[in-house]
């Protein structure tokens, strides 16, 4: 039913379901950010003087820039102060938040009393306050007075996406529905991820075919990039450096990406991912890995130079989309147009992930599910085309067979009556150990019957009488066209019917044009083992057919056995 469907796809349509697609994500991603509750904010920064302190930056609300892009920000210490808000007194309360390549956090939080209160954590203390998400959690101090206003104190080793690109103040009821929607979210994710692995191994075992490897590899590094941006390595190796889950997650998504383009130039063929293609796909994996090195070694130093020429990449990447999407249109291959689409579909997203990073759009507290979403929705579409490809490869395999069926078949067939030809006949029947009974039948005067009826005539005589002989020949005989109007059986001596009864049998043969057809018949038993015995046995038997002509035609004549002779 599936593949009905498919089949039943244009290409029109397709690119019309793929433009709403792209167009419903990019707008999810540009309004969803927006749609948060009411504790989500953007906070406005300033850079950190060395005098600062917190209650006199609680009320320099005046030093502060709240429409300032914090990606590029300089380097250093900064201040970052919320909105006022509206929260509850006595009432626990959280605030989550991304602190990129941030070395040293400071939180203070001011009451509608004017007390303030400290929280926050050092470079080495950020594993202990990483929750599900990625994302690092503090516990606002509970007091009879409502927090009014937050005020963060952070130094920053760069700011690839900002200082804190998003913050939030969550009650602990709200918190603890998202962390157990995370965790559902992730643990389907790694489900599915974990099953995808172990079903394509063995696929991979049986067919040996490089792209389901490669595939198998697309779903390892998902489930690793689950885990390193779930905040499962931080949390479960709390001693490893901090920075290290964002050097992961780059090299991860990176090394994604690669896999993605490896993936399309062993999936698709040669006249959808043309050379042209292939070598544009070739740069881009050679730059990408060159920047995920680069990212490696140089971070977190020249982390938002990296950024930014990671996002260039990408947009090289994304160009290869609608040109494998045009170029299996072009060719009319439904399928492949639709796959193209579908494997397309989650690496033109990759557009909101490099607009995020780029500062270009606002989406820091999903940047990572997004990622995610877009790798997980690729491995499954990859998932979808694997099956559909070993489909249309088991139909191109059987394509194949009954062409080759046909083929032998009309090499081995006569023509014009559907019997074995000579060729076929001497190599089914020589080689054969046991003694043979070979018939040789002759029609009779065969040319005064074309000269009577005409040529096309003559032709459904013959037509007449091989399907009389293939219906009278018994069932484990040889029954063969020689040439002309000479015709051949073999069995196994001794045979189910004898000559003479064959020759009777034919007798009875409604002739086309109530003509009446006579027939020779010459007989002979021997072995069959080589050439040169069936060419013994041969002349044999055209001898008894000789004789059978001689003696007037219409008679049987059977020679002397061979191994008799011998």
């Amino acid at each position: 039913m599936v593949l009905a469907s498919i089949k039943r796809l244009d290409g029109v349509f397709l690119v019309r379901t793929l433009v709403l697609i792209a167009a419903l994500a990019t707008t999810i991603g540009l309004i969803l950010p927006g749609r948060a509750d009411s504790g989500q904010f953007r906070p406005c920064i300033v850079a950190a003087q060395p005098s600062d302190d917190a209650p006199a930056m609680f009320d320099a609300t005046g030093r502060f820039d709240c429409r300032v892009r914090q990606r590029g920000f300089p380097s250093g210490a900064a201040w970052l102060l919320s909105p006022p808000l509206r929260l509850r007194p006595g009432q626990p309360y959280v605030v989550r938040f991304t602190s990129n390549w941030s070395v040293d956090v400071r939180l203070f939080i001011r009451y509608a009393d004017g007390a303030i209160r400290e929280v926050g954590f050092t470079h080495d203390e950020a594993p202990r306050y990483m929750g599900v998400g990625g994302r690092y959690v503090l516990r606002v101090p509970v007091r009879n007075a409502a927090p009014v206003r937050l005020l963060w104190r952070v130094r920053q080793l760069t700011t690839v996406r900002g200082v804190m690109p998003g913050a939030e103040v969550l009650d602990l009821t709200t918190l603890q529905q998202r962390t157990l929607a995370l965790c559902i979210v992730y643990a389907l994710c790694a489900g599915i991820a974990l099953a995808l692995i172990v079903g394509h191994l063995a696929l991979y075992v049986a067919l040996r075919a490089r792209f389901i490897l490669i595939y198998v590899g697309m779903v390892v590094v998902l489930l690793a990039f689950l885990f390193v941006s779930s905040g499962a390595m931080t949390i479960l190796y709390p001693a490893l450096d901090i920075h290290l889950r964002q050097q992961a997650a780059t090299l991860l998504f990176g090394s994604g990406t690669i896999l993605v383009l490896l993936f399309g130039r062993s999936f698709f063929p040669l006249t959808i991912f043309t050379p042209r293609l292939r070598r544009m796909s070739d740069a881009a994996i050679a730059a990408l890995s060159l920047s995920t090195i680069a990212t490696l070694l140089l971070s977190p130093n020249a982390a938002t130079m990296l950024d930014d020429i990671d996002g260039c990449l990408y947009i090289l990447v994304i160009a290869i989309v609608p040109a494998v999407f045009l170029r299996a249109s072009a060719r009319r291959e439904r399928g492949m147009t639709l796959f193209a689409a579908a494997w397309g579909l989650p690496i033109l997203l990759v557009g909101f992930r490099t607009m995020v990073s780029l500062g270009l759009m606002r989406g820091s507290n999903i940047y990572d599910l997004v990622t995610i979403g877009m790798m997980t929705i690729e491995v499954l579409v990859a998932a979808v085309g694997i099956v559909w490809r070993i489909h249309r490869l088991g139909f191109e395999r059987d394509e194949a067979r009954a062409r080759e069926m046909a083929a032998r078949m009309l090499a081995d067939i006569d023509p014009l009556t559907g019997l074995l030809n000579r060729r076929a006949f001497l190599a089914r029947a020589i080689g054969r150990e046991t003694d043979q009974l070979l018939i040789l039948i002759d029609i009779d005067h065969f040319k005064a019957i074309n000269d009577q009826v005409g040529h096309d005539s003559g032709d459904e005589v013959l037509c007449h009488f091989a399907q009389g002989l293939r219906t009278v020949a018994p069932a484990n005989a040889l029954v063969a066209r020689l040439g002309g109007e000479e015709f051949a059986l073999l069995m196994p001596a001794p045979a189910a019917m004898s000559p003479p009864a064959i020759h009777k049998a034919l007798r009875s043969v409604r002739m086309p044009f109530d003509l009446t057809v006579t027939c020779s018949l010459g007989a002979c038993t021997g072995p069959m083992v080589s050439e040169r015995a069936w060419q013994a046995m041969y002349r044999a038997a055209d001898r008894a057919l000789y004789d059978a002509k001689a003696a007037g035609r219409n008679r049987v004549r059977i020679g002397v056995p061979l191994v008799a002779a011998a």
